[in-house]
């Protein structure tokens, strides 16, 4: 009795020991499993905007090439940036910073096209984007009329105003010339014939636009018509 009776409790011991074990063996598989991400501690959107003389641009991401630029991440919530790790990508691995510095005169074939961020976890996600570089046009300084010249006609005269711009990259550009306070869009034409002018003094400029929708304008012009009938008479 006294074997058989010590017999049994062995058997029941480990049947306790065991459970015991089973039950650290579950809590532990419990802590493995990765809790559900913070609301507060997710990034909501990656986007990627540049910035050139002080002036930020998100939606054509344009530069001149003159002076140099920054791309910059921008993330939602700001507050952190500081744990994530950043990638500019073109082909290979360019800089590693939230920011990346564009110097002047750089072709488009050598700056980012992709933007990579990282989390401490592994997860990623990734910008494609396309920056412009482009040249505004510019007005040459040969103009007609002049500044301060005096043409001699009537009304039925026509004048000629001409000027001339060039582009680095666009070899037709768009006009607009403004007479007076009338504006007349006359497309990739340098030179027109103008009636109708009443003698006296007059205002005119031309605004040139390029693909790009950069701009370069005449300085206003002021010049004179007198009326060849009345000074006759």
């Amino acid at each position: 009795m006294y074997l058989g009776h010590w017999h049994r409790v062995p058997n029941f011991s480990r049947v306790r020991l065991l459970a015991g074990l089973a039950v650290l063996a579950l809590l532990a598989a419990c802590l493995d499993i990765p809790s559900t991400p913070k609301p507060e501690n997710t990034v909501s959107h990656v986007s990627v905007y540049v910035v050139q003389e002080g002036k930020a641009d998100s939606s054509f991401l344009k530069i001149h090439p003159g002076s140099s630029a920054t791309l910059r991440a921008e993330i939602d919530p700001m507050y952190l940036e500081s744990k994530l790790q950043f990638g500019w990508y073109r082909d290979t691995l360019m800089g590693e910073e939230s920011s990346y510095t564009i110097p002047p005169r750089t072709s488009w074939r050598s700056i980012p096209n992709k933007l990579v961020v990282t989390d401490r976890e592994g997860n990623s996600v990734s910008v494609n984007f396309s920056v412009t570089v482009n040249s505004p046009p510019k007005f040459s300084q040969e103009f007609h009329p002049a500044q301060g010249d005096t043409l001699f006609g009537t009304k039925s005269t026509a004048f000629t105003f001409s000027w001339k711009a060039e582009d680095n990259e666009d070899a037709i550009l768009d006009y607009a010339l403004e007479l007076d306070t009338t504006r007349y869009s006359v497309g990739a034409l340098e030179k027109i014939q103008q009636s109708g002018l009443e003698p006296g003094t007059h205002l005119f400029r031309v605004i040139v636009r390029d693909s790009q929708g950069d701009l370069d304008s005449l300085p206003l012009v002021k010049f004179y018509v007198v009326d060849t009938l009345e000074a006759l008479k």
